[in-house]
């Protein structure tokens, strides 16, 4: 799971009469994110926050195009995934001024806004002052997949990035705007256009990890009734907002470890060759829990966009799927034997069903909060600790796509280092100890409160014919289960019967086997013992060559923790086979992942 990065860009005012200029600063822009990308930070998508143009006519759409088009080149970020909202820049004020002039006189409380937001005549005549935007942004992003909101003034987009899903919310901040000092608490969102974009971001099908909502305007310029309530649903449903149109950079998160909503306000890409124009660079690392916001400025003296400044916040990521206290917790001790003194507690703080961290002190060690052992606890414990709850992140997600034998397999050493942590310490300080078997207690009881899953019931069976050797029982049984609507089963089903046909009698059930392995293995809920029973197949079978390149892809694939195993199938190989290119090859590998078998 990489990390995923995007730019936000805001307040551009592409104009006719300051295009030299303009391509002056932003040619520097575009130079510098092309260098980021050059040493390793490639921008998975673009945020534009509004005033693209200078005064919404269709002229400075094709010099915006332009841009868009120098952009996408120095990023590599194509048109698709440059999402863009208005900006009062963006409105044309010399359309439909009766109209606009009424609309802030008349639209004082929220009902009169969520009457005027309901689709008709009244709001097709307030956004004629977008025509030139929507048609640009229509045209320009034709291939973009955005779905309009019912009042037609927000849009939501859905994007993939390694297995996160992200719902991008434009909002339109701007459509009663005018421009200047005179729009500070004049303008309005509406509540129903929030609720409209979060639900439709919110699917209740298929809910993303990540929400990011955007609009040119800060939250405090909104009338003060309309303010309260959006600002308060774009919190709660979004783990981003992006604006603009201040012309300062800055970051707020809100949460009592801010690890909420985090607000990012952005300096202006194009104000003048003279100011400290600015862009930010976001990076989202759920395996850290953290996101980075660093933002570049311009400096004219240069002529080039050479300062920084940059901030760190957590981040949780929404859950999709909920795993059960019992499941995890029989999964840790599965993974490793070390973790069975504290599994269940380790569960409960994955889960959120317990919050009490051991944190050092002078006198011993006393329990409290994430936030307490992060602002007061030692280095070393506060390192291990933010490492383990980060794997909270990756358990919601991967839960429901992948077993969690498969998310441990990959990710389990966040939760067994700090699971070797606890038994350290407990062993050098009794007190912890007994606090540490009080803590696993309760966890159990809270684990017996609730019932798992029949589908667990399923694979505990499994696993039980399976360590019996009974092949033709698990045979018969296993392949009842690959289509279960329950992934985790199907998954489990489906390597219970590779294992099961991989000791068979004929080549046909091996050939079967092999099959099976092979996609289990591309997937994402692979497992080490699925390349590795795949790679003494290819072995028994006689492909040496690919039975190799299995062994190598598993050193590379999986944590260090899994290399001996890896060595151990390797080490089969070469007796077999006594291929010294290969042991060359996979001590190499070892040697990468800095272990050696």
């Amino acid at each position: 799971m990489r990390p995923i990065s995007w730019l936000h860009v805001s307040d551009v005012h592409m104009s006719v009469r300051d295009a030299w200029s303009q391509d002056v600063v932003l040619t520097a822009m575009c130079a510098r994110i092309e260098k980021l990308r050059e040493t390793g930070l490639a921008a998975d998508f673009i945020l534009a926050t509004g005033d693209l143009a200078f005064s919404g006519k269709a002229q400075e759409y094709a010099i915006a195009g332009g841009f868009f088009d120098a952009l996408s080149n120095a990023s590599g970020v194509s048109k698709e995934r440059i999402f863009c909202v208005p900006g009062n820049h963006d409105i044309d004020r010399s359309r439909q001024t009766l109209c606009f002039k009424g609309a802030r006189l008349s639209l004082d409380s929220q009902q009169l806004v969520d009457e005027v937001l309901a689709p008709d005549d009244d709001l097709a005549t307030l956004l004629e002052r977008e025509e030139a935007y929507r048609r640009f942004q229509g045209e320009y992003f034709d291939n973009q997949v955005r779905t309009p909101t019912q009042d037609g003034l927000a849009y939501v987009s859905r994007i993939a990035i390694d297995g996160i899903d992200i719902a991008i919310v434009g909002l339109d901040s701007a459509w009663v705007a005018e421009g200047g000092p005179s729009d500070h608490g004049k303008l309005l969102i509406g509540e129903r256009q929030i609720i409209n974009a979060i639900k439709e971001a919110q699917n209740a099908d298929n809910p993303p990890h990540i929400v990011i909502s955007m609009a040119h305007h800060p939250c405090h310029l909104l009338r003060e009734f309309d303010r309260v309530v959006v600002q308060g649903r774009i919190e709660r449903g979004s783990q981003f907002f992006h604006c603009g149109h201040l012309h300062l950079s800055e970051a707020r998160a809100v949460g009592q470890s801010a690890t909420g909503c985090l607000t990012l306000a952005a300096g202006a890409s194009f104000e003048t060759r003279q100011s400290q124009n600015a862009f930010s660079v976001i990076e989202m690392d759920l395996l850290r829990a953290r996101r980075q916001v660093t933002t570049i400025h311009y400096v004219p003296k240069n002529g080039k966009f050479s300062s920084e400044s940059r901030e760190e916040f957590t981040i949780e990521v929404a859950a999709r799927d909920v795993c059960e206290l019992s499941e995890l917790a029989a999964e840790l001790c599965t993974y490793s034997q070390e973790l069975r003194a504290h599994a269940t507690y380790l569960a409960a703080l994955i889960l959120g069903q317990k919050a009490e961290f051991p944190i050092g002190g002078k006198d011993g060690y006393a329990f409290g909060s994430f936030a307490v052992l992060r602002a007061e606890g030692d280095s070393a414990l506060m390192e291990r600790t933010e490492r383990f709850m980060a794997f909270r992140n990756v358990l919601r997600a991967l839960y429901g796509r992948v077993p969690v034998q498969g998310i441990l397999a990959r990710h389990g050493d966040m939760v067994s280092e700090y699971g070797a942590l606890l038994t350290e310490l407990s062993g050098q300080d009794k007190a912890l100890e007994q606090r540490l078997a009080g803590q696993e207690k309760e966890a159990a009881s809270l684990a017996g409160a609730r019932p798992s899953g029949t589908f667990a019931h399923t694979v505990k069976l499994l696993d039980e014919v399976a360590e019996a050797r009974d092949w033709p029982e698990l045979r018969a049984y296993a392949p009842r289960h690959v289509d279960s609507a329950d992934t985790g089963l199907a998954v489990h089903a489906r390597r219970m019967t590779a294992l099961a046909l991989a000791h068979g009698d004929t080549d046909a059930d091996k050939a079967q086997a092999i099959e099976l392995y092979r996609a289990l293995g591309d997937g994402l809920e692979a497992v080490p013992t699925d390349l590795g029973n795949l790679a003494r197949l290819l072995l028994e079978t006689g492909d040496t060559d690919s039975a190799e390149d299995c062994v190598i892809r598993g050193i590379e694939h999986f944590p260090e923790g899994h290399a001996a195993y890896f060595a151990e199938v390797g080490h089969r190989i070469i007796e077999e086979t006594g291929d010294r290119v290969f042991r060359a090859r996979m001590e190499d590998a070892l040697g990468k992942r800095g272990q050696r078998g």
